[in-house]
């Protein structure tokens, strides 16, 4: 005779069912969260890239600075020779204007627009009439030798009333003239 077991076998595998079918669940999910974790690493990695990226750039920059300076020679005595002559520039501005730059004035005719330069230290002589590139180019060779070191500056006086003079051409020509020193020429009338 046949008997039935005093325990049920569904008793048993039911429950492990479950268990294996939450294993199964969990399997099937793993890869979903996975993702999340992939997608952050692989940011990360961008994010790492992107920063080998920019240290390797800077590394190529600072290696090309060292270049730049082995190729310019800047030695110890270049640096001392430009330091001086900063120093030199510094003390120079803080000087009076009066000591650093040399102001002559010239008139201009209101009627040619001839050009001429009264000398106040020597007020018994004529203006001296400046009619060629030859008598400004001396002028201002004197100019520099009575300066001293100082910076030339030729204010030229308009007439005060608008004649038309000078004309464009004269004022080009004056331009010529003065090119190695500083003035107030304007262009044109």
């Amino acid at each position: 005779m046949i008997v039935m077991p005093r325990r049920s076998v569904t008793r048993f595998f039911i429950p492990l069912i479950d268990v294996l079918l939450l294993l199964f669940v969990i399997f099937l999910l793993m890869p979903i969260a996975n993702l999340d974790e992939l997608e952050h690493q692989r940011q990360s990695a961008v994010d790492l890239g992107d920063t080998v990226d920019s240290l390797e750039r800077e590394l190529q920059r600072r290696t090309q600075e060292i270049r730049d300076l082995r190729d310019a020679g800047a030695s110890a005595d270049e640096l001392a020779r430009l330091r001086a002559e900063l120093e030199r520039l510094r003390q120079a501005a803080q000087q009076p204007l009066h000591k650093r730059i040399a102001v002559y004035v010239i008139d201009i005719d209101a009627k040619t627009g001839g050009i001429s330069y009264y000398d106040d230290g020597r007020p018994d002589q004529p203006p001296l009439p400046i009619a060629d590139a030859d008598t400004a180019l001396a002028l201002i060779e004197r100019h520099q030798r009575e300066a001293g070191g100082r910076e030339l500056f030729y204010q030229f006086l308009y007439p005060r009333l608008e004649t038309g003079y000078p004309t464009q051409g004269q004022a080009r020509r004056y331009q010529a003239w003065f090119a190695k020193v500083g003035h107030s020429l304007k262009e044109g009338p």
